[in-house]
């Protein structure tokens, strides 16, 4: 669900303070802190974060190293900013990355930790640009978030569907009609929405892992597991779908395991597309080492000459999904022509060849070996191999 929905509210029982905390907020005894825990708790159960940000304000000042106490308090304070105005919300947002930085550098990683800084992105400029006047669906689904941070889930699934139908388009209205949904326990009726917002937008990850929330509470899990993953095909690049993967797996004991590949370091040519190859001692004397040596020199013949066969609109070289896909099968047909026994092969080798002959190399190169050049020769594939990905995803990163 929404990061917000997804809390987990866990009681801390710490050591009371003497006298005052050390915001000068008298201090609170143990048993104290743990019934204005519990009512926090309720709160955000109810949705109700608005009213459970004064709870939390007053919490982290009782336990300011609590991270716990850091999380929950970030996400009050991003609902409400949904009931401020633009600059008073700016400022917002920019104490909850504060509070979310604090709790990182205090060890903190947790996996909504991480979705909160990637959705924050970075600090809002000192003089930003003056907002364009929202249209229509953007004053409604503002309302609609109001409404929903201050716990009024009926009220806001309203407007939700308003702003829905008055921008067909918008992708938030739709996902968050699912959220609201969600919360009122309709969970199929929260589905039918998530669906409406990935027919707007098949390459967002977001209505994806949503729904993949709904099925695992449902106890859906195969069709959660299929949720997830497209959630990660949409948008890889980013930690979110990941995250929501790896907690499915977590929940029903399976595990992802990329495959077991490592591949010698890629020497970078120079401006004249040289490159100074280093040989492993270590291989010398191996069978393979002359497949190896063929893919280290690889990125010369494509800095010169390949790359603008392959992309001829681009003039700046870059790695190239192209030009990766080609160096390993160069090895593979190495490999091939001498005949080397698979008993010979270690698991690097052993992993492309079953990934070459699944027609699924360019599925891990993608999804598992992109650097930034790569990357962008990913939405092309994507939109032509989707299926292919997934099937890849179920195959060799997903095991029971």
């Amino acid at each position: 669900m929404r990061v917000i929905s997804g809390l987990k509210v866990c009681l801390l029982l710490l050591s009371s303070f003497q006298g005052f905390a050390q915001t000068g907020v008298p201090a609170k005894t143990d048993a104290e802190i743990a019934q204005e825990d519990r009512q926090a708790a309720a709160l955000v159960e109810q949705q109700n974060l608005v009213a459970a940000l004064p709870l939390y304000e007053d919490l982290y000042h009782q336990r300011p190293n609590s991270n716990l106490y850091r999380e929950q308090l970030a996400l009050c304070r991003l609902a409400k900013t949904a009931t401020l105005p633009p600059e008073e919300a700016a400022k917002m947002r920019d104490s909850v990355r504060t509070l979310l930085q604090e709790a990182q550098a205090s060890g903190d990683n947790s996996g909504l930790l991480q979705i909160l800084l990637e959705k924050l992105g970075p600090s809002a400029a000192p003089n930003p640009t003056p907002p364009a006047p929202k249209s229509p669906a953007e004053e409604t689904l503002a309302k609609a978030e109001k409404a929903f941070a201050s716990g009024d889930l009926a009220g806001s699934l309203v407007l939700y569907k308003q702003a829905a139908q008055e921008d067909p388009k918008m992708y938030e209205a739709p996902l968050f009609a699912g959220d609201a949904e969600y919360k009122l326990k309709n969970y199929d009726e929260a589905g039918v929405w998530y669906a409406k917002a990935i027919a707007i937008n098949t390459n967002r990850e977001t209505a994806y892992r949503y729904w993949g929330d709904v099925l695992m509470h449902k106890g859906d899990q195969k069709q959660a597991q299929s949720k997830f993953t497209d959630a990660v095909i949409a948008e890889p690049y980013t930690r979110a779908p990941w995250i929501g993967l790896q907690q499915w797996a977590n929940a029903i004991h399976a595990k992802l395991v990329f495959p077991p590949i490592t591949l010698p370091a890629r020497p970078v040519p120079d401006e004249k597309g040289n490159v100074n190859v280093s040989i492993d001692a270590s291989t010398l004397g191996s069978p393979t080492s002359g497949a190896w040596l063929v893919y280290q020199m690889n990125p010369t013949l494509w800095h010169k000459t390949e790359f603008h066969k392959h992309y001829p609109q681009e003039k700046v070289y870059r790695h190239s999904l192209a030009e990766e896909a080609e160096g390993l099968r160069s090895v593979i047909a190495v490999i091939r022509e001498q005949k080397i026994p698979e008993d010979k092969l270690d698991a690097t080798l052993k992993t492309l060849v079953a990934l070459d002959k699944d027609g699924m190399l360019e599925c891990w190169i993608l999804l598992n070996q992109a650097d930034a050049g790569i990357a962008q020769d990913y939405a092309a594939y994507r939109s032509t191999h989707r299926e292919l990905l997934h099937a890849y995803m179920d195959k060799y990163l997903v095991h029971f």
